[in-house]
């Protein structure tokens, strides 16, 4: 799939040891599955991670124009998630079961959970889900397809919106694409519409507002509209994150928003030396 995958497979995809399965028994439910049945497709938000037990599953990355091309197959010992599920975002790929297959299913608040509790594991099973999402991205699986052309403003403006919020996609020009040569003759005669988002579930945008594209993805789910917090904080910039971390460690309860993207403008910066936490220094992306 990707230079990625190819030299870190290992680290992407570790194999648990049935003794460190039974350690994670206790944050999830068992679950069967029967051949060529979907444990969850693109679009959707799947319900958790899964780790299987018995049985191998097949994941397939596919683009809402039905292009699709097959990632890896799974078996015993190894688990299907993505980094995305610990905030309920929607899947980049399908999963479904090749043969029976029983699986341990941990729900996203339990896999909270489980990465306090369980530190090393913990902190293996993270290494491996942002693994995971730098080579989606850089596949640019599971996400929206931008349709215009490559030096459009508003194809540059959606691109950075999407890449600052490390969300998979592509471009596909019109004037070298047959598909989406077709999508514009179709749904945007006129240029100034372009460019178009189609987005994994179907819908399609016409030069949409940051805004309107995040809510056609799934990005800003408000699960708890009438809940009350102890903490608001405006602005996702390093300062805002680290509130956010110090206040939630000290129990209370934190809502962040931020207008662009978490990272605030230190996003984009290729090494940040002083972020509370990370003493060797880390790049605004990771």
């Amino acid at each position: 799939m990707s230079t990625t995958i190819d030299s870190r497979n290992e680290q992407m995809f570790p194999k648990l040891a049935p003794a460190e399965i039974d350690r994670l028994r206790r944050f999830g439910e068992v679950r069967h599955y029967t051949p060529g049945e979907a444990l969850f497709v693109t679009g959707n938000v799947a319900p958790g991670m899964y780790v299987l037990i018995k049985g191998s599953v097949r994941v397939v990355r596919r683009d809402p124009l039905g292009h699709s091309a097959p990632v890896v197959e799974l078996g015993p010992g190894q688990f299907v998630a993505e980094v995305g599920q610990l905030s309920g975002q929607p899947a980049f790929v399908d999963v479904h079961a090749i043969d029976d297959v029983e699986a341990l299913l941990i729900s996203p608040e339990n896999l909270r959970a489980l990465m306090i509790e369980e530190p090393e594991l913990g902190e293996r099973i993270m290494h491996a889900l942002i693994l995971r999402r730098v080579a989606l991205i850089e596949a640019g699986a599971g996400g929206p397809v931008l349709i215009g052309p490559e030096n459009s403003p508003d194809v540059i403006r959606l691109q950075g919106f999407l890449a600052r919020n490390a969300y998979p996609h592509q471009l596909l020009d019109p004037t070298q694409d047959e598909d989406a040569a077709k999508l514009v003759q179709q749904y945007a005669p006129n240029p100034q519409e372009l460019p178009l988002a189609v987005c994994p579930k179907g819908t399609i945008l016409k030069n949409p507002s940051e805004a309107e594209l995040a809510r056609a993805l799934g990005m800003v789910p408000i699960d708890e509209r009438d809940q009350i917090y102890d903490v608001a904080v405006v602005g996702a910039g390093p300062a805002g994150l680290s509130t956010a971390v110090y206040a939630a460690s000290e129990g209370l309860s934190v809502i962040v928003f931020d207008a662009r993207a978490f990272g605030g403008q230190a996003g984009a910066s290729a090494r940040i030396e002083n972020y509370l936490g990370f003493p060797a220094g880390i790049s605004g992306q990771a």
